[in-house]
């Protein structure tokens, strides 16, 4: 991959000076970072970590605040920005991070050019589904001894959801944990998220992904990772599904233990995301955008993304996304990556999911990803019900959850109930022990912890 160089910070003085209200602390930052990198070690700094850090926070500053209206010297000035940044943290050298430029791409790449086609209508969805199943049994089958004769299903893995805090900032119109929606609060402390995952452990769970709402009071890195350590120790492979980080934040996740990011970028279509996001740290289309390269970088091995199907035209949505994980597995061919399409069932008072999706279009929507991705986890969630959660398991999903609960502190009360302060309703009520008996009657291999 080739590097880039950039300019000198000192070269923008005069464009800061006449375009940010800051100015003068932006220059003495600039000033600052760059007599760090003249007299830079091998090794960074303790002071150039925190540069660095400082100059990727200016960055997306500077994007949020010129949303919509990038012009050529915003754009050199951010690039320069991230690459002094990069060299200050002595990560490995590589361009600008240009996600944007990828959304935009309409060069032809063959295998998303086939799953586009199998988004038609028109298009025979029992053959598609053959298809995606034929690959999926290719990439994650295995047949197993005695059985030659049988064809092959794949290895499923089975994982729960753990939600630590429903406080938060943000003010999604389309989420039940949004900031003014009366919903009863509840954050776990440290000991109390360890009793949950004991009852996930004794229900059999070995990957265990962690969910919180934005509220970086409750809520900074340093929790997140205490939890991580606790759970490495338990033998459980931690995943993540919180607040976009900075890069400096996901590599001491990564250190802690994290080892899968979900983040979902929801919608890709720049203007219904401002409508949907508007107010809190969620506003940042572009913080949230580059959050899964930022976590790339810091060495996270499993990058997970998604779209919250309702929000915006589906297809649409489907394509930025696949365009956007195509740019970041070029970028870094040495992660795995997973998919997930979750669908707006139910939403506060007032939001009503402007697009609908139906069974066989979700289906086909899947489909398409396995033939774009023929090696990536497809996740699916218990938002959907039993019938489909099966249907889909015996085309394409290799991840499921099972007797999830959505609210805080939940797991330790009666299983399969509803729960006060639930991020959205579970369909899928079947116990995990349930959900992995019908899959080991289906002919599945049951997995509980990554490999």
């Amino acid at each position: 991959m080739p590097t880039q160089t950039h300019p000198p910070l000192s070269s923008f003085a005069d464009w800061i000076r006449a375009t940010d209200e800051h100015s003068a602390e932006r220059i003495r930052l600039a000033e600052q970072a760059e007599a760090a990198l003249a007299d830079r070690q091998a090794a960074p700094s303790v002071e150039c970590l925190r540069l660095a850090d400082r100059l990727e926070r200016w960055r997306y500053q500077h994007l949020a605040r010129r949303a919509g209206s990038l012009r050529p010297d915003d754009r050199r000035l951010v690039d320069a920005l991230d690459l002094a940044a990069n060299e200050l943290a002595a990560r490995r050298s590589r361009p600008p991070r240009s996600p944007r430029g990828a959304l935009e791409n309409a060069s032809s790449d063959d295998a998303l050019d086939e799953a586009v086609e199998c988004l038609d209508p028109a298009v025979d969805l029992a053959a598609i589904s053959e298809r995606a199943a034929a690959m999926t049994r290719e990439h994650f089958g295995a047949r197993r001894a005695g059985q030659s004769s049988v064809p092959p299903r794949w290895r499923m893995l089975l994982y729960a959801p753990l939600y630590l805090s429903n406080f938060c900032t943000n003010h999604c119109v389309y989420c039940g944990f949004r900031h003014p929606n009366p919903v009863e609060r509840k954050h776990l402390s440290v000991r109390q998220a360890l009793r949950e995952a004991e009852v996930l452990i004794g229900r059999g769970f070995r990957h265990i992904l962690l969910v919180a709402g934005d509220f970086p009071r409750l809520t900074p890195a340093e929790y997140y990772a205490e939890i991580l350590r606790e759970l490495r120790a338990r033998d459980v492979s931690p995943a993540i599904e919180i607040a976009p980080q900075s890069t400096a934040s996901y590599a001491a996740l990564v250190e802690a233990g994290a080892c899968v990011l979900t983040l979902y970028q929801e919608t890709y279509h720049e203007e219904l995301y401002a409508l949907y996001h508007p107010r809190g740290s969620k506003v940042s289309f572009d913080w949230r955008l580059e959050g899964c390269e930022r976590a790339a970088e810091a060495g996270m091995p499993r990058i997970g993304l998604g779209i919250l199907l309702g929000l915006a035209d589906p297809r649409e949505d489907l394509i930025a996304m696949m365009r956007h994980a195509r740019y970041l597995m070029d970028r870094f061919p040495k992660r795995t990556f997973a998919f997930s399409l979750p669908r707006i069932h139910d939403a506060p008072a007032g939001f009503r999911a402007p697009f609908t999706v139906d069974d066989d279009t979700f289906v086909r929507m899947y489909c398409a990803l396995r033939i774009a991705f023929p090696p990536a986890e497809l996740v699916l969630s218990t938002r959907e019900e039993p019938a489909l959660r099966n249907r889909l398991a015996t085309i394409c999903i290799t991840q499921m959850s099972a007797g999830s609960c959505t609210a805080p502190g939940g797991y330790e009360e009666s299983e399969g109930a509803a729960r006060a302060g639930e991020q959205f309703p579970v369909c899928d009520r079947r116990s995990p022990a349930e959900v992995a008996a019908w899959l080991q009657s289906a002919g599945f291999e049951l997995a509980w912890q990554t490999t």
